[in-house]
């Protein structure tokens, strides 16, 4: 499969894992809406592991938590993600939180979450544009 697709799957998967299908489509849109936007890089591979140099400082947090990366016994929900990375690289997707940039557990409070629109708000994760 694509190098790309699976650096979007790999997000999928210890991002949205637990969360309905909704929720991992709008994972995956964030990391596309990404690519397409000038401040970040424009592959999925860098948007993914985008801040990684500094623990804690990450665009998603599974890349810096310091665990590993790769998908552990959960085969049908790595494959379930290597699926939805595909279908959304390769724009054969709606979109289901727009131009959604930016998104955090409903727990997690960050600095940026005042400075964009939020657009939705699926299961645990809350999404946002806009953000400055």
């Amino acid at each position: 499969m694509l190098y790309e697709v699976m650096c979007i799957a790999t997000a999928i998967y210890w991002e949205a894992r637990g969360e309905p299908l909704e929720g991992r489509f709008a994972v995956a849109q964030v990391v596309i809406n990404r690519m397409h936007d000038p401040r970040y890089p424009s592959d999925a591979c860098s948007v993914v592991y985008d801040g990684g140099e500094t623990r804690h400082e990450c665009a998603f947090s599974f890349y810096c938590d310091g665990k590993s990366d790769q998908p552990d016994t959960d085969s049908v929900a790595w494959y379930s993600a290597q699926l939805i990375a595909a279908a959304v690289y390769e724009g054969r997707s709606a979109p289901v939180v727009g131009d959604a940039t930016h998104y955090h557990a409903r727990w997690v409070h960050p600095d940026w979450a005042h400075t964009g629109q939020q657009v939705a708000t699926i299961n645990d994760h809350v999404f946002y544009r806009g953000v400055k």
